[in-house]
C-alpha cells in the first residue's frame, strides 16, 4: 500500500504538494483542471478538501469559503446535493467561470493513477471516504489526514483497511500517539510558529526518519498574521521575494514533502539545490 509513496520519495528525495491544485484565472481549486494543471507545473501531490451535503453526498470543497467561491454566505454543509450541483464557481475577478463542484467521487476517479492525492478536511466522514477509496482500488495513491484526536487513533488503529495516514501535529505528543503498530502513519503535518519550537528540533525530525516517518510541512502563505504561520514564516512570499530562502530552510531541515502553491518554482528550486 505505501509502495509508490516510498518509491516517489526514494526517487525524488523530496516531494512537492499542491495546496488544493494550482489555479487562477478560471481555473478554480478542488477541481480536475486545478489538480492536472497542478501535476503538470510539477506536484507529485495533489491536496484535495472535502465536505458533505445534507443528503450525504461528498464534494470535493473546502467549506468556509462559499462566499468567496459562490457569492454566498451558507456553509455547503448546510445545503443538498441539488443546491450544491445548482451553484457556480467565482473566478479570480467574480466572474462566473462555467465551473461546477466536484463530487469527491469523480475527481478521484478522474484522478487515478495521476499522482498522489493528500485527502484533507475529510475526518468527519472516514467511513464514507474508506469506501470510495476502497471500490476505486486507489489505496496506494491517497493518503488522508485529520487531527490529532482520540476519535481519530481508535479509527486509523481498528479499521481493517490501513490506508496511508497522516496526523496534523503541533506538539511531540500528537505524533507520538500514533506511532502505533494497526496504525499505517506514512507521515505527519508539522505546524510550528517559530524556528525554535521543539517539534522541528533536528534531534526529534531525526528519531522521526529513524522510524520511516515522513515529515510535511506547510510553505503556503494565507496572510501575514500569526494565525496564518504554519512554517515559521519559511513560506512561499518569504521564498518568492528572497531567492527562495524559506523553501532552503525548510529542505535544510530535511523536509520530506512541502506544500505550496507555486509548485512549478519550488520543484526547480529543490532541482537547484
Amino acid at each position: 500500500m505505501n509502495t509508490r509513496f516510498l518509491q516517489e520519495l526514494e526517487e525524488k528525495k523530496i516531494l512537492v504538494a499542491a495546496h488544493r491544485g494550482t489555479y487562477g484565472g478560471n481555473v478554480i481549486e478542488n477541481t480536475y483542471l486545478s489538480s492536472i494543471v497542478a501535476l503538470a507545473s510539477g506536484a507529485d501531490i495533489v491536496e484535495i478538501d472535502a465536505v458533505r451535503s445534507t443528503d450525504g453526498v461528498l464534494y470535493a470543497f473546502h467549506d468556509g469559503e462559499e462566499e468567496r467561491r459562490f457569492g454566498i454566505t451558507t456553509n455547503l454543509r448546510n445545503l443538498s446535493s441539488k443546491e450544491i450541483e445548482n451553484l457556480e464557481y467565482l473566478n479570480i475577478i467574480g466572474e462566473k467561470s462555467g465551473e461546477h463542484i466536484w463530487k469527491l467521487y469523480d475527481l478521484l476517479k478522474a484522478l487515478k493513477g495521476k499522482g498522489l492525492i493528500n485527502l484533507d478536511r475529510a475526518w468527519d466522514y472516514l467511513n464514507e471516504v474508506f469506501k470510495i477509496i476502497k471500490e476505486l482500488q486507489m489505496e496506494d495513491q491517497i493518503i488522508i489526514k485529520t487531527h490529532p484526536t482520540e476519535e481519530a487513533f481508535k479509527y486509523f488503529k481498528n479499521n481493517e483497511t490501513k490506508l496511508m495516514y497522516m496526523p496534523i501535529a503541533r506538539k511531540k505528543e500528537d505524533i507520538f500517539k500514533f506511532i502505533h503498530p494497526e496504525i499505517n502513519m506514512v507521515a505527519v503535518e508539522i505546524l510550528f510558529t517559530d524556528k525554535g519550537d521543539e517539534i522541528i528540533e533536528d534531534e526529534f525530525l531525526k528519531s522521526l526518519a529513524e522510524k520511516n516517518i515522513k515529515i510535511w510541512a506547510n510553505a503556503i502563505t494565507l496572510g501575514g498574521y500569526e494565525k496564518h504561520n504554519l512554517s515559521a514564516f519559511q513560506d512561499d512570499n518569504d521564498s518568492l521575494l528572497n531567492n527562495g530562502v524559506g523553501w532552503s530552510w525548510l529542505i535544510d531541515k530535511k523536509i520530506d514533502i512541502i506544500q505550496t502553491d507555486w509548485p512549478y518554482l519550488l520543484k526547480m528550486h529543490i532541482n537547484k539545490k
